[in-house]
């Protein structure tokens, strides 16, 4: 990729970007081989040079463990601290890139170490450094927390980020979110910070194998857009003050 290329055309038509990341096999930075942590984190602080190069000012994602990899054993004090060992270096070392570093909890069945918000927070207390924040799902949310008022409110002055995804990943408010717990707790927050409306429309390889998406959710993008974005403006104007 070429981050400079891709700044340009951002800047060229007025938009913004947030760039989120995962870990695999040969990153992991929970793994016992010291060599597999390294590499993790030199791979995280090369995404923060092309973040920071792109002109974004959040790095964001599963970036505490594997995606789609889950220990044999229960996990263990030595996991969190491993992760938390790591991402200390990488938020360090991004923070002089003028970067927010996000922790994103996602289900049970894509990580095994942050599925919560809470959890979000245990971590971001271990790497005990300024700059990193918690980045909420609604697709995950779904899964694994009680409701969607309380973590976006626990979330508070660290939600750096938050993916507006509906239950199946599709248009807002044709699934089962509750939007309103969310932009209540955001309004009560006073949250200024970006939002993604993250949904998909079509199968792909690589859909497959990140998501696991295997029928269109949308008719088509224009579609997706016009009609999700209406829906969560229309929610949003009733608690914006």
């Amino acid at each position: 990729m070429d981050p400079g290329a891709i700044r340009e055309r951002l800047e060229s038509v007025g938009l913004g970007v947030c760039c989120s990341v995962v870990l695999d096999d040969k990153t992991d930075i929970t793994s016992p081989d010291p060599g597999i942590r390294k590499a993790g984190v030199k791979f995280l602080k090369g995404c923060a040079d092309a973040t920071a190069d792109m002109g974004s000012e959040i790095l964001t994602g599963v970036i505490y463990s594997a995606l789609g990899f889950f220990p044999e054993e229960t996990p263990s004090d030595a996991h969190w601290s491993r992760s938390a060992e790591a991402l200390k270096d990488v938020a360090a070392y991004a923070s002089d890139r003028g970067l927010t570093v996000g922790l994103e909890p996602v289900n049970r069945y894509e990580t095994f170490l942050v599925n919560t918000c809470e959890q979000a927070h245990r971590l971001r207390e271990l790497i005990d450094e300024e700059n990193v924040g918690i980045h909420l799902d609604a697709y995950h949310m779904n899964i694994e927390e009680d409701d969607f008022y309380t973590p976006t409110v626990m979330a508070g002055e660290h939600l750096c980020h938050y993916h507006m995804s509906e239950s199946h990943r599709g248009i807002p408010g044709r699934g089962v979110v509750n939007w309103d717990e969310i932009y209540r707790g955001l309004a009560e927050i006073r949250y200024r910070g970006i939002v993604g409306l993250e949904s998909f429309i079509q199968v792909s390889d690589a859909m497959k194998g990140a998501t696991r998406i295997w029928r269109s959710l949308a008719p088509d993008s224009d579609t997706l857009v016009t009609e999700g974005l209406a829906y969560l403006k229309g929610i949003e104007a009733r608690y914006s003050h």
